[in-house]
């Protein structure tokens, strides 16, 4: 299925996200500049976390894809799912 998301605080430290494989999770860095941005508005930190997942399941899925290959599938995933976030 689907992994699940949690938050781990670690301010000053550059990752946004990671994917716990063992744990089927993603974790987000909710002590990064860029999310505590995104929680000024409900909708953006929504769309921020969508990011962070999108970004998370291709480099899980399209492993050996070139960086423009993997661009490609991330504005492809994001498209379909933002749609959904209205």
């Amino acid at each position: 299925g689907l992994p699940g998301y949690t938050f781990k605080r670690a301010p000053g430290e550059l990752w946004r996200s990671r994917f716990d494989e063992k744990n089927n999770i993603v974790i987000i860095n909710n002590g990064h500049s860029d999310y505590i941005f995104a929680m000024k508005k409900k909708t953006l930190k929504l769309k921020y976390i969508c990011r962070l997942y999108t970004k998370e399941l291709v480099l899980k899925n399209f492993k050996g894809y070139s960086g423009s290959e993997l661009l490609e599938r991330m504005v492809e995933l994001s498209l379909y799912t933002e749609e959904f976030l209205k």
